[in-house]
């Protein structure tokens, strides 16, 4: 995915933006990242709901058949309309306001592709961070169809723990009372408690 959003970014670098059609080209480069952060978290859901359902005893067979009837276009778009408890915003309506925040700044910039170059980083790290969102969701979900009601937290349990997470590592938590992520790119996973 980030190599297709460069792909689509860098195009911005070569395009002739003036005036008039810097709006119409930014707008087309979000659009079509949008589109494929929709597609990819779509896939990213369905495969991860799969595996948890299947590392809890469900055939694939089975796991795949729930999987397409939980996990849709229609609920990845409620989890991108959603307010990221960390990042305190929601995906869609973030997303356009990075769009605007590029536009303005290529209007007025001496270095445009410095520009395009930070806006590219900001946006990797929107589609990041809902990525982790996303497989998270999906767990959850596949915990709740299998019946599991409580989960571990547990974290990687290297020098890169936070001061945060580290303390969770193995707290058991109801499956409708777990704690959000404390910060961008946590590393923490809960499993389920049987």
């Amino acid at each position: 995915m980030n190599r297709q959003n460069m792909k689509a970014f860098n195009r911005l670098k070569l395009a002739k933006l003036d005036e008039l059609n810097v709006i119409r080209e930014v707008n087309a480069v979000y659009e079509e990242s949008v589109r494929l952060a929709k597609r990819k978290y779509y896939e990213i859901g369905i495969e991860v709901f799969i595996v948890v359902l299947y590392m809890l005893d469900y055939n694939r067979v089975d796991a795949t058949k729930i999987a397409d009837e939980k996990i849709t276009m229609k609920w990845v778009d409620a989890l991108l309309n959603e307010v990221d408890p960390v990042t305190l915003y929601e995906f869609t309506a973030e997303s356009e306001r990075k769009k605007q925040r590029l536009i303005e700044a290529l209007a007025v910039a001496l270095n445009r592709n410095a520009e395009i170059d930070k806006a590219l980083r900001y946006w990797a790290r929107q589609i990041g961070q809902y990525a982790v969102n996303i497989v998270d969701a999906a767990r959850m979900e596949a915990f709740r169809v299998a019946g599991v009601k409580r989960v571990m937290w547990n974290t990687e349990q290297d020098e890169r723990v936070c001061d945060t997470c580290g303390p969770m590592n193995g707290m058991i938590f109801d499956l409708d009372a777990v704690p959000p992520k404390p910060h961008i790119n946590c590393r923490c996973w809960l499993s389920a408690v049987t």
